[in-house]
């Protein structure tokens, strides 16, 4: 016989896992409010300090924050959109079409996922510079749309798609875009938006392919101020105007998952089939 665990002992446990995770971030957040005296004391200050605006006037005035996180929302959303929809169809595709050379395809995304990215940098330069991508955004989104990553996923999602619906679909006439759009991507959108999400994340905290394609520093992005703010040899480092910037980068994924989080439901695939 099972024994079920207390309800008080699981809300515990929940309780210590929130504080270990969430501490970090509520310590940011108050150290963006605090001068460089405070944070680097001997003891860890929780105490909200005056600040907050003078550490963002700084980031404002030295790096053009403002322009800073456009750069970055210009990226991210429009690479987060392209990208899932390349990756949703690819996934789509493998996972329902058989083609010649479709699991020739399938195997190279597999052994592409096994590269590590910092391997094909400079390759992935080289190209850019040959197409004329270099210190553009496009040269920063490009690299990315096709995640195999994404692709993989995308296809395990789609072979759960039931062949039934497609069948039924065709014998009334639908062509395979209308099956697609109108059945096979309502009944995936769960499954899309958890792509798109981790999508959104990556691209906006990209710091490599920023790195070697941006020399332009009014095209720069997020990551790239965070990493001049921490090698800049001329300048103290203000760790407030650090935390500043840390705790509202992060916030736009904070706010994004919150939003979407009532979207991550199975995918029905059981009442889609009855």
């Amino acid at each position: 016989m099972k024994r079920k665990l207390n309800p008080l002992l699981i809300y515990f446990i929940l309780l210590v896992g929130l504080v270990i995770f969430s501490l970090p971030y509520i310590y940011m957040l108050i150290a963006s409010t605090q001068s460089n005296d405070v944070i680097l004391g001997e003891k860890i200050n929780f105490t909200i300090g005056p600040h907050f605006l003078k550490n963002i006037k700084e980031v404002q005035e030295k790096y053009d924050y403002i322009r800073v996180l456009i750069n970055s929302a210009v990226i991210t959303i429009i690479g987060t959109a392209v990208s899932t929809l390349v990756t949703t169809l690819a996934g789509y595709v493998m996972a329902k079409y058989r083609f010649k050379g479709s699991q020739l395809i399938f195997n190279l995304v597999m052994i592409s996922r096994m590269i590590p990215g910092f391997a094909t940098l400079i390759p992935t330069f080289y190209i850019l510079s040959k197409f004329g991508l270099t210190n553009t955004f496009a040269g920063v989104i490009i690299p990315s749309v096709a995640s195999t990553t994404s692709v993989f996923m995308m296809r395990q999602y789609a072979q759960q798609f039931p062949n039934e619906l497609m069948e039924a679909s065709r014998i009334d006439g639908a062509s395979e875009w209308t099956i697609f759009w109108k059945i096979a991507v309502p009944v995936l959108t769960p499954s899309i938006i958890t792509t798109a999400l981790l999508t959104f994340m990556g691209y906006w905290n990209s710091y490599l392919i920023p790195l070697i394609v941006l020399s332009d520093s009014k095209k720069f992005t997020i990551p790239l101020v965070i990493q001049n703010m921490t090698q800049n040899n001329y300048d103290p480092l203000n760790y407030g105007a650090l935390m500043a910037i840390l705790a509202t980068s992060v916030l736009p994924i904070v706010l994004l998952y919150m939003f979407l989080q009532s979207k991550f439901k199975s995918n029905g695939l059981d009442s889609a089939i009855k």
